[in-house]
């Protein structure tokens, strides 16, 4: 096996990255029987020649290239976030990193109401968000709330511990999650706007969906963590 088949998550991303014109690209221990996972490690370094994988401990001898200091750090947050996410309970998320803009309670729960009429002028809808009622910034073309909270926390965290590699990957080298994926059953109810892409004036129809989108920003510290952002239920994968 082509020992870049045989690198994981963060290992393949900068490997994609870089390219094989890069010669030193990370630092990483070398792989297991050709399908190990990567670890952080601080004295070793990744090497790139012609699409080939050459992993090099401390001692690969002289003229030895050092490793990136930006490239140790991404395996290092890389290898401390763990090999499991840990469970996410969206109420104290959002109420530990309200100033960081972690909003999905507030915008997206099931306590949100749903019409226009629900809720004297105002106050946020998700009907509302439609047409860019006060206190939403701007009008959009889908607007959902989650269908409940049990839906709510299930469906997030169904979604770290099923993507966790991609999850912590990203979240290592850009500091950045975010995707939009279908769940296979309800995740909320709302609203889209009839009239989206010119079709006409805006008209808010209600509907449910299945689609789901979380956006996780890292939390830098040691160790370091991560926060939703945002959680919702999506009207169209994109």
């Amino acid at each position: 096996m082509n020992p870049s088949e045989a690198l994981s998550g963060v290992g393949r991303r900068l490997i994609d990255l870089l390219g094989p014109e890069r010669e030193t690209v990370a630092v990483a221990e070398p792989c297991r029987s050709g399908a190990g996972e990567l670890r952080g490690v601080t004295n070793a370094y990744v090497q790139v020649d012609h699409s080939n994988v050459l992993v090099h401990p401390d001692n690969a001898g002289a003229g030895s290239a050092p490793p990136d200091a930006g490239l140790r750090k991404v395996t290092e947050i890389y290898d401390a976030l763990g090999a499991a996410p840990p469970r996410v309970n969206i109420g104290e998320n959002d109420a530990a990193h309200a100033l960081d803009g972690a909003h999905t309670v507030e915008r997206h729960g099931p306590e949100v109401p749903l019409n226009r009429d629900d809720a004297p002028p105002g106050d946020r809808t998700i009907e509302g968000r439609i047409y860019g009622d006060p206190p939403w910034a701007h009008a959009q073309n889908w607007s959902y709330r989650w269908a409940d909270t049990s839906t709510m926390s299930r469906t997030i965290n169904d979604y770290l511990q099923a993507n966790w590699e991609t999850v912590r990957s990203d979240l290592a080298l850009d500091e950045f999650h975010k995707a939009t994926f279908d769940t296979g059953h309800l995740t909320g109810e709302g609203f889209y706007n009839e009239g989206m892409n010119g079709l006409g004036p805006k008209s808010a129809r209600s509907s449910r969906t299945s689609f789901a989108t979380v956006v996780l920003n890292l939390v830098p510290g040691r160790p370091p963590s991560f926060v939703v952002i945002s959680a919702y239920p999506a009207g169209l994968l994109r």
